[in-house]
Parts: structure tokens; sequence; C-alpha cells
């Protein structure tokens, strides 16, 4: 391990995944290497993918992973199998943000991006072939960050990246590490550098077409060698063309009858070996290690294109800088130039090139530091942190546009909610029948079936709120289950966040639809549940990745909402001020009781004739509740009112909090009474019902397969006993599930502007 190393945590820091060809010597690697570094300093946890190299060790002893994947090369099969290697890295590692440093591996990056939905980030090191074919497989993900004016350039006019999306940036370089200090005794005996000699060095990668200036540099040298013997040029530097490097060296070295040029290959010690030079020869990141260690350096070498500014000094500042001390685009370096320039050095006095050591030092001192670099990088990734702007901000999936008044009125509750805590949000809802929902609710509605206009519209969105009810079980029907996981499932295909709004979960009664719900729901960003039983019933089949909250039902949090229309409508039903009644509200079902109907009859007989009340029959949703009621009123002896989904349009809540109770089947019909401190007795016939009259401490209920008159009787008589205290019971529990219920729509808008990331 470094020494110094250690380990400063800071807030809000997530993962990174590095990608780059590979990592031996050079420029970009070492770039690579002490951002990784600084950002797992600032406590990032950081991943680095390539094809390997000398750097990895580094990288493992500051504990930072690398994997290995043949990202170097453009053949077929390494490309997909770089493909498929980084899939399972960035999926594995629930990687969100990935900062790719070259193209191979930014254009495989910016496929997966598709399939992964994380940020890509590149950093622009050099200059690429801009032609046909290799500009349309060039990609710069969303931010790019270069580390040159001219590099700056090259995205905008070769590759149309609009200017905003581009940071300048910097090569850092570790001044601590590479400072002025005493000659490295290892090297210097290891290849027998004296003391005596004038020692140039030249770093670069000895690559064919790249190495071109380090040929010149060894004719430059022995140019000088006859007036000058002192001079001894030092080579570092692997790569495809090292073979011939050695041979040309060899070469002068004969010619010389000495040690003219010494060949080191391929090291990493780099920065032993300036510990050893008087002065540097070479460009990019070797040469601003060498300005960083007070050295005075000649600028001269190939990085794609060849350049030559000479000796660096302030006359050559700017044009050095613009082009990250590569020369691009300057004066082709020559052997003539070069010994020219060395000739020069060679008869400056000590104090000359101290001056000149101390003016490179200070430059990168003051513009080339790691923090600088890491700085940077952190900027451009926060920028990506902040979610898109879409053209929608929410589009709400349920059971809407049935014409079951439980889900309308939820619906209604989600959405006032939601513009109470942001006005201007964008809303969309996926509606059985769009034209009402858009009437009834101002907002914009798509017919929830219309299966490639729900795709079309969840691309644009930003949040799928999966809202309210018991959406997430297979009692009524498994079809209905592998709905709403479908559209779970393509909102987040599409980039879109989830949330599950105040679900009630279950029952999921068949394996296989517990497993589907699980692989969907644990993919979603947020989930609130509306009771503990919900909860236990996700953790029963294994939802345990998105953060979970159990709050309470929509409904809750809404208040005298029907402005007085229960009152009218009750008057209109014969039902004026000063009649007492109590609600009933059923359902056919597939486990109700035989004479199931004769029951409730002779339930609402007796209690209408015990109490002097009047039954109010509510019918909430037409299809499945209509013929049971008209069937239980027309075998009853007492009068009793009907009021049906239309006519009751939003005042149902209204009638369940002015009745002395209720009978509620529907589960919203007990949430109404509820929720205005109306006494309820339950009809059990999903768990949900059992549920809430369990959150507010209530026991009069019982199952709809076994119950009879006598029973609910029973239930109306405690009620009938000790109303205000039941009802003070259930109005002070319901503030606090009021309160529950509008954290819904502080996790929802927290949701939809949360960091990606």
């Amino acid at each position: 391990m470094e020494d110094g190393w250690k380990q400063e945590k800071r807030p809000d820091v997530y993962k990174i995944l590095m990608t780059t060809m590979r990592l031996d010597i050079g420029g970009a690697e070492t770039h690579i290497l002490e951002l990784s570094k600084a950002l797992k300093k600032r406590g990032y946890e950081v991943f680095v993918a390539s094809n390997g190299g000398g750097f990895v060790r580094e990288l493992a002893a500051c504990g930072i992973p690398h994997y290995d994947v043949p990202l170097h090369t453009k053949r077929l099969t390494s490309l997909i199998k770089s493909y498929r290697t980084l899939k399972r890295i960035i999926a594995g590692n629930d990687i969100r943000l990935v900062h790719a440093h070259a193209r191979i591996p930014a254009f495989i990056c910016a496929l997966l991006q598709k399939k992964l939905n994380f940020r890509l980030v590149t950093t622009v090191h050099f200059v690429f072939n801009a032609a046909f074919p290799f500009n349309i497989i060039s990609r710069w993900g969303e931010k790019s960050l270069a580390v040159s004016a001219d590099l700056r350039e090259y995205l905008e006019e070769n590759y149309g990246v609009p200017p905003g999306n581009i940071t300048d940036t910097v090569n850092g370089i570790d001044t601590e590490r590479f400072a002025p200090g005493a000659p490295d005794a290892g090297v210097a005996e290891e290849f027998r550098l004296e003391e005596n000699r004038f020692r140039i060095v030249h770093v670069c990668r000895m690559d064919k077409n790249n190495d071109r200036t380090t040929y010149k540099l060894m004719d430059a040298a022995e140019r000088l060698y006859a007036e000058r013997p002192e001079i001894q040029l030092v080579i570092v530097g692997g790569g495809d063309d090292e073979a011939n490097i050695a041979k040309a060296a060899n070469e002068h070295n004969s010619r010389t009858g000495g040690r003219l040029v010494i060949f080191a290959g391929k090291r990493h010690d780099v920065r032993e070996f300036l510990t050893n030079g008087k002065v540097f020869a070479g460009i990019s990141r070797a040469a601003m290690e060498a300005m960083s260690m007070e050295m005075p350096v000649i600028l001269a070498g190939e990085h794609v294109y060849p350049g030559y500014l000479g000796i660096f000094r302030e006359e050559v500042l700017e044009k050095a800088v613009a082009t990250n001390f590569t020369c691009r685009g300057f004066e082709e370096p020559t052997a003539e130039k070069i010994a020219r320039d060395i000739a020069a050095l060679m008869d400056t006095d000590a104090a000359g090139l101290k001056k000149l050591g101390r003016y490179g030092r200070e430059i990168i001192m003051k513009n080339y530091s790691v923090e600088r670099m890491c700085d940077d990088a952190a900027a451009v990734y926060e920028s990506l942190r902040k979610p898109p702007k879409k053209p929608v901000d929410v589009v709400i999936s349920g059971y809407y546009g049935f014409k079951n008044s439980g889900d309308d009125y939820l619906l209604k509750a989600i959405i006032e909610g939601l513009r109470g805590l942001r006005p201007a949000i964008s809303v969309v809802v996926l509606s059985r029948r769009p034209e009402d929902t858009r009437k009834i609710y101002g907002v914009e509605a798509v017919n929830r079936f219309n299966f490639p206009a729900v795709g079309a519209l969840l691309k644009k969105t930003s949040l799928l709120v999966t809202g309210g009810g018991s959406l997430i079980q297979d009692e009524t029907s498994t079809q209905s289950l592998l709905y709403y996981l479908w559209v779970i499932n393509a909102a987040g295909k599409r980039g879109c966040r989830n949330m599950l709004y105040a679900n009630g979960i279950g029952p999921v009664l068949r394996p296989k639809n517990a497993r589907r719900a699980a692989k969907a729901l644990n993919k979603v960003d947020l989930i609130t549940l509306r009771d503990e039983q919900s909860l236990a019933e996700l953790k029963k089949f294994g939802v345990t990745n998105p953060e979970i909250a159990v709050t309470a039902d929509p409904v809750f949090s809404l208040r005298d909402a029907d402005g007085g229309g229960a009152e009218k409508l009750l008057r209109g039903l014969g039902v004026g001020e000063g009649k007492e009644y109590f609600a009933v509200s059923v359902r056919s079902w597939k486990r109700n009781r035989p004479g199931f109907e004769e029951e409730i009859a002779a339930f609402a007989d007796r209690a209408g004739e015990k109490y002097g009340l009047t039954p109010v029959f509510i019918i909430m949703r037409q299809a499945e509740d209509a013929e049971i009621t008209k069937k239980i009123i027309g075998l009853m002896k007492t009068p009793a009112a009907l009021l049906g989904p239309d006519s009751a349009a939003g005042s149902i809540p209204g009638v369940a909090a002015g009745a002395r109770f209720v009978l509620g089947m529907r589960f919203h019909a007990v949430v109404y009474a509820l929720q205005s401190g109306t006494p309820a007795i339950g009809l059990v016939y999903n768990p949900k019902v059992k549920a809430v009259m369990d959150v507010f401490g209530q026991s009069l209920y019982a199952d709809v397969g076994d119950f009879d008159a006598a029973g609910l009787c029973g239930f109306a008589e405690q009620i009938m006993g000790d109303r205000e205290r039941i009802a003070e019971d259930i109005s002070r529990i319901a503030q606090n599930e009021a309160a529950k219920a509008e954290e819904n729509n502080g996790l929802c808008v927290g949701l939809l502007e949360r960091p990606l990331f």
C-alpha cells in the first residue's frame, strides 16, 4: 500500500466504473489511475475495467477492484465478450455511472446504457480517426471531459458534441510523488548511470507511428556526442516497436563507441528514472511529471500528430496548455531542432536550469493538481445525478376509469395530494375511460389497454406511480396482476422511475405469480404500503430491495371533499335533515355465505326498526354491486334508499360521514366511515378489510362466509350503546392516518426530485 494512503469519507458518494483499453504505462492510463485513487480517497466506490497492465497492482493496493475485460481490440469476439462482461459488472454491482476513457470502451458502454439505464461520461485524451466508419461508432456519452482546448474543438467540429456537454479538465499530477529529490540509487546502479553525464530522459509509448520522435532524439544525441561526450539519452517505454528501438539504440552506441543511449524498455518506476536526469524530452503527462520535478523540458513528440515547441518556458505556455503539452498541430520535430535545444540547455548554467525547472513546477502546482482533476470529474458526475426533465412528471397506473367509486376517489386523493405539494406537476392517468378521467380530474389520460401508447408515454415520463388499491394480487385474476407488472417493467426499461403508492398487497396465491411479482417489485425505487399486513405479504414472496414505508390509504388525506353534495343527494332520496340513517355497501363475491342476501336484509330491517334509522344502500361499482344490492332491498320490509355510483359521484364519502354507522364490505366504504370518525362494521371478503379495521383498533367485523344477522345486530348494539366514545377513538386515529397518508405525497415528490444515484 502506498505510504500515506488513507480513506477520507465524504457525504453523498456513489459507485463509479472506469473503463479503458489497458492499464500499462501511458498518459491516459496514469490519468485514470490517479483519478481513481483520488475518488477513492473521497469515499467513492470505484471499479476499473480494462485489459490489464502494470497499474493493476497499484489499484489493488488502494482497494480498487479491477476487472479483466478485452477492451483493447476491435476484434468481434473481443467486443462481444467485453459487452457481456461489462453487463455483468454493471448490473452485478448496481453501478449507475460509467466513465469511459477510450473509443472502444465508450462504444460498448453506450450500447449497454440503453439496457441498464446508467449515466455515461467520457474523457477525451487524444484524437481519433474521424473518417467513416469510425465516426459512426464513436460515442461521447452524455457529458465529456476534454484534457485540452484542441480536444474540445475536435469534439465540437468532428462529432457535433454541444459545447455545453464538454467540460475542460487537466491531467492531474501527483505533485507530492513527482517532487524534486535525490537521484534514485537503485535505477542508477541497475543501468550504471554515471554522475558526470548530462542525462536526457525520454518517456514514450514505443508503438509504431507514435515513436518517430524517439528515433530523432537518438539522432540528435549522436550529432552532439562528438563535441559533447558527456551527453546521454535514457529512453523508457514499451510497445509494439520496442525491438526496433532497442536495435537503433545499439547501433548509435556502436557508432559512438560508448553508452550514448540507454534503453530501459517498459517500466513503471518512471519517477526514479526522472530523478537521475538533467533534462526531459517528450510530451504529454510524462513531460508534466518531469516539470513537477523541476526538470527543464523540451516539448517534442508525436501524439497521433507530430509536434514541437522546444524548450518549455513562458513564451510557449499558451500553446502547450492548448494541446495538453502534446504540441499537436505545431511544427514537426527534427533531429536538428532537438539538437539545437539540447545544446542550448547544456550551455545554460545551473542557475538558469534551476529557474526553468522551478517555472515548470509552478505551472503544474497551480493548474494541474490531482485535486483539480478530481473536482472536474466530480462536478460532471454531480450534473448527471439530477433527473433529466421529461415532458411528463408522473403517470398514474391503477384501476381507474371502471366507474368504481373507491378507486376513483382514491385517484382524486392522489392527484390532489401531489398538486398540493407541486401545483404545476404534469400528470397522465392510465384509464379505461380516458375521456371521463380527463373531464373529472382535469388531467391527461391514455387508454390503459393501448399498449403502444402506454409504452411511448412511459418513455417520456419521469415517474410511474402504481397508485393505491390492491393491485398486486391474483385473487381476482392472474391477468390483472400481469397487467400491472407489465406496466411496472415497461417503465423500468424506458428509464422511468417506479413507485408503488400506498398499495395493499395480496393475496398472491399462485407461486409463479409470487415470483413474477418479486422480480418486478425488487426493481422499483420506492414502495409505500397502507398497512403492516401488506408489508408482511411483500416479505413473504421476497421483495427486499426497494425502500419500503408503511403509510396509509390516500383517501385518509381528503377532508370535506364533496362540498355538501351528500346532504343534497340524501334529501333527494327522502333522507332529509333530521333523519338519521346507517349505510350499507356490499358486493357479489365467490365466498359469500349461502343466504348472504337474506341475512343482510334481516339485519337492515332489525337495525332500522330498533334504532329508528333509514337504511341507505350504496352501490360503489355497478357491475358487481347493483344486482346483489337490489336483491337485498327487495327482501326487506323496511323502506331503504339506494345510491348508485353515477348519481352519487363524489358524495359517497359524505354519505358515510353522516351515517350513525356503516356496514361495509367494500374496502373504501369502510375507509370512508373511519376517515370521518363514523363507526364501522366490516364484512371481510379480502384481508384488506380486516387490516384497516385493525389499524383503527376496531374488532367489529365478520367474514363474509361466516356471519349471520344476529351477529351483525350485536355489533350494531355495541356501536349505538357507546357511539360517542367509539367515534372519538376513531377520529383520533384518523388524524394520525391522515398525516401518514400525506407522507405518500412527500415521498412521491421526493422521488421525483431525488438524485439518480
